[in-house]
């Protein structure tokens, strides 16, 4: 296997998304990168973000608002998204999810690999703009 090299790009391109703590879409990022380096395209920050996702760097996020969104937290964890504005932030929480997989496995003969957890609800930014109105 031929590694990949470590170019500018792919550096400036994590420093931005280290940076970003809202679980940003490739376009977020694109715009925040953009805005101090002009000179990197569109597609290099998307094939930069693809390729870091699919060799397991960072996370690709399927949430249910079909954005794909990433985050530098690899580890297995689950995620609280605002149905207002979008807002992704991680969810800390202790359950028994072996045995919540344990119950789904053989369910409609199906074969369970993983698990994705999100919560769906309102942040306090847009629950404080609602009372307000």
């Amino acid at each position: 296997m031929i590694a990949k090299r470590n170019t500018i790009q792919k550096q400036i391109v994590f420093d931005v998304l280290t940076k970003m703590h809202n679980h940003p879409s490739a376009g977020m990022v694109y715009e925040a990168v953009n805005a101090e380096y002009p000179n990197i395209s569109r597609a290099t920050v998307f094939r930069i973000l693809a390729e870091a996702a699919d060799e397991g760097r960072i996370l690709r996020l399927k949430l249910n608002d079909s954005t794909d969104r990433y985050d530098t937290t690899t580890f297995h964890h689950h995620h609280v998204v605002c149905r207002e504005c979008g807002h992704v932030a991680d969810v800390d929480i202790d359950f028994d999810e072996k045995k919540l997989l344990d119950r789904a496995v053989g369910h409609e003969d199906f074969c369970v690999e993983k698990s994705h957890i999100e919560f769906v609800g309102i942040c306090s930014k847009c629950r404080n703009k609602i009372k307000n109105l």
